[in-house]
């Protein structure tokens, strides 16, 4: 599927608001350690750059900028891009990120 239509596919799936960012995280995937970069984000879930293939259902740990720890759903995978979505409640999320998410619902 191009980009373009699965991103518009995406927006329609949605529940929450996403910001685009260019932050550097790390990725746990079975004890093994990775540098990736987040290029969006919501309470929900993010997009990121992953050199590596992870299988969709997959479960990760991710850690973001000092401010987010939390274990993700492998939802998507294309292009080098990954789709996660987080196994915690968006309140939480929420406050972690803190400012990265102000006015996002």
């Amino acid at each position: 599927m191009p980009l373009t239509a699965m991103k518009k596919t995406l927006n329609s799936m949605r529940s929450y608001k996403r910001r685009t960012v260019i932050l550097p995280a790390m990725v746990s995937v079975d004890n093994l350690e990775f540098d990736c970069t987040v290029f969006d984000l919501s309470l929900s879930g993010m997009r990121l750059k992953f050199d590596f293939p992870i299988k969709v259902g997959a479960k990760i740990f991710i850690k973001l900028k000092g401010k987010l720890v939390r274990t993700a759903k492998v939802v998507w995978s294309a292009n080098g891009f990954l789709g996660l979505c987080f196994t915690d409640k968006p309140e939480e999320v929420r406050a972690e990120l803190g400012a990265l998410v102000v006015g996002l619902s």
